[in-house]
């Protein structure tokens, strides 16, 4: 049984859907929760002398302590016992990134959302989901957006 559930959240729609999966799953097998959120601040660091920097730097995090607050509160409602953290990106790769963290943490199962994009944006943009199957040996428990029929 996995003891140590890690989810990877983003401001995506799916990352809801993925959250209320894996908190339930976390309260079904009574395992522990670390939820994380990356802020990509990699445009900051090639904008050091530019105007505004700081404000960015600010209104990325405003953003992200705003899903943080939702997130904890979504986990009151559920009784798990479960952590949340914000990690902070200046241009490491995001999947290598929450893969160092998850093993860090010990954790013994990934929640990822996928978002279907389609094949020219997963082209264009990647796939996190589909980076941290590749590059990690932690089990994955993918949760989807279905779309509607």
């Amino acid at each position: 049984m996995f003891n140590k559930i890690y989810v990877p959240i983003d401001n995506s729609d799916i990352s809801d859907k993925v959250l209320s999966e894996a908190l339930d799953l976390a309260k079904d097998t009574g395992a522990k929760v670390r939820i994380s959120h990356v802020v990509n601040l990699e445009q900051i660091t090639f904008g050091i002398e530019m105007v505004g920097v700081a404000e960015l730097k600010d209104t990325l995090l405003e953003i992200a302590n705003k899903l943080m607050s939702h997130v904890k509160e979504t986990i009151k409602t559920k009784s798990v016992d479960a952590e949340v953290v914000l990690l902070e990106n200046y241009g490491s790769d995001l999947a290598l990134m929450i893969i160092d963290d998850a093993k860090a943490w010990q954790a013994d199962l990934f929640v990822l959302g996928s978002h279907h994009l389609g094949s020219f944006s997963h082209f264009i943009t990647g796939g996190v989901a589909e980076d941290i199957a590749h590059d990690s040996d932690i089990p994955i428990l993918l949760i989807t957006k279905h779309k509607d029929t």
